[in-house]
């Protein structure tokens, strides 16, 4: 059975701008908000927080790769950009998501050591499998019910 991992709480500010409150972190919140027209634009989308998190993790575990295996590289890049479309019932859905990494070894001796590491790294970040692998949302609501008037 999986244990929980993370938990994050948002707080509404206004309209669609929310504060992400992070369980146990060592910084403060963060903002979050939907581009204009709909939001202000006053931080990441949630397009852009899922591509934040995939390139982020997959940063991550490609740093740790290379650490592992004792490769120093230099001017680690990553950038992510996600598609989006409309499903078979006409909702807007990401759909792809690309992501890119540059970076330069070093030493021109690891080069076989880094292409193991691009082979292998992928497999071991939880956030990108996850999403590649489909995770369940289960969802629930607090909303109390209304009472009939009386």
């Amino acid at each position: 059975m999986p244990e929980p991992s993370a938990k994050v709480e948002l707080r509404q500010q206004e309209e669609f701008r929310f504060e992400v409150h992070y369980d146990a972190a060592t910084f403060g919140p963060r903002v979050v908000d939907e581009p204009p027209p709909n939001g202000g634009g006053a931080g990441p989308s949630p397009t852009q927080s899922l591509a934040t998190a995939v390139g982020h993790c997959m940063s991550a575990t490609l740093y740790d790769c290379f650490r592992r295996a004792r490769v120093p590289v230099r001017h680690l890049v990553t950038t992510v950009r996600t598609f989006t479309g409309r499903n078979d019932r006409g909702r807007l859905r990401v759909q792809r998501i690309e992501v890119s990494v540059t970076c330069e070894p070093v030493h021109a001796e690891d080069r076989p050591k880094v292409d193991r590491c691009l082979e292998v790294f992928a497999d071991y970040c939880p956030v990108s499998g996850g999403v590649r692998d489909g995770i369940a949302i289960e969802f629930s609501s607090a909303i109390p019910t209304r009472s009939p008037a009386g």
